[in-house]
């Protein structure tokens, strides 16, 4: 799919409606690994105001004759690598973005690839007020870095019955999945959290510390609760979970994990709003039908 229009017509096809049906499964592999599911289950949408997602290829793994240059193909960053990290936005704010507020694109000048985005920045507004800011590039830095993704929860009061009257203390949690679209090889989840006791009256801070701990789920198994029966082994990759539940779905079992059409069409709105920002423009619809 290029764009939200392509997307609607494949959707709508009339045999995705008929008895034994085709089974449709966007390719988003990341979202079907354990320590993804993990992370979500940590996050509360609504305590969230800020998500910061970051990804990268190195420059050596592109070309300008790849299809991530090929404008008719649909090339660009932000179809490449760039829809994971607006996926994670949408995904860990459980909602659609209301406005893409900025996307700032580089691309080639030589009148041939000026149309696709070699690298963007880009920065979304949701319905409670938070803010997504998404970033990739396909000339990056020699050296390979993971993707992560940074949540910032906003400042809560918590109980604390060993302290006087006369104080409170306040936490503020920041998580991070480090390689979130490819966690086999390596992730971690880091969780910080800022505490303050402050004055009551004053607001004066008294005391300040941070507190950090790192997980992992390599398996649903070690990811524990709700996951801990779910199938896999540590050496299954994220193509090998959503194969899972692919075949799931064809042989009309439960599927623990699933990317639905509203999804994957909401997926392809959000990229055409962030090209629309740019300046670039939608990729190009086909002409075939």
């Amino acid at each position: 799919m290029s764009n939200s229009t392509e997307a609607e017509i494949l959707f709508s096809l009339p045999e995705l409606s008929q008895p034994n049906a085709p089974v449709l499964l966007e390719a988003f592999h990341s979202r079907f690994f354990p320590a993804w599911s993990y992370f979500r289950s940590l996050i509360d949408p609504a305590n969230v105001v800020h998500i910061n997602a970051v990804s990268m290829i190195p420059w050596w793994l592109t070309s300008k004759d790849d299809s991530h240059f090929n404008y008719e193909l649909s090339g660009g960053s932000m179809m490449a690598m760039g829809t994971y990290n607006l996926a994670a936005l949408r995904l860990l704010f459980d909602a659609e973005p209301e406005e893409c507020l900025d996307c700032e694109v580089h691309a080639y000048t030589d009148g041939i690839h000026d149309k696709c985005d070699y690298d963007f920045r880009a920065q979304f507004r949701f319905p409670n007020g938070g803010i997504g800011e998404a970033s990739s590039t396909l000339r990056g830095p020699t050296f390979w870095t993971p993707s992560h993704v940074t949540v910032t929860n906003k400042e809560i009061i918590v109980e604390d019955k060993s302290l006087p009257e006369s104080q409170l203390k306040a936490q503020k949690r920041e998580l991070t999945l480090h390689s979130f679209i490819h966690g086999l090889y390596w992730h971690r989840i880091d969780i910080k959290d800022v505490y303050e006791i402050r004055d009551q009256d004053t607001g004066n801070v008294i005391r300040k510390w941070e507190e950090k701990t790192s997980r992992k789920a390599y398996t649903f198994k070690e990811a524990g609760g709700d996951f801990a029966d779910l199938p896999g082994e540590s050496y299954w990759i994220s193509y090998r979970h959503q194969l899972e539940q692919f075949v799931n779905r064809i042989n009309g079992r439960k599927t623990q994990h699933w990317v639905d059409r509203s999804d994957s069409i909401a997926q392809m709105k959000m990229l055409d709003m962030a090209y629309e920002k740019s300046g670039l423009g939608p990729r190009p619809t086909s002409s075939f039908k």
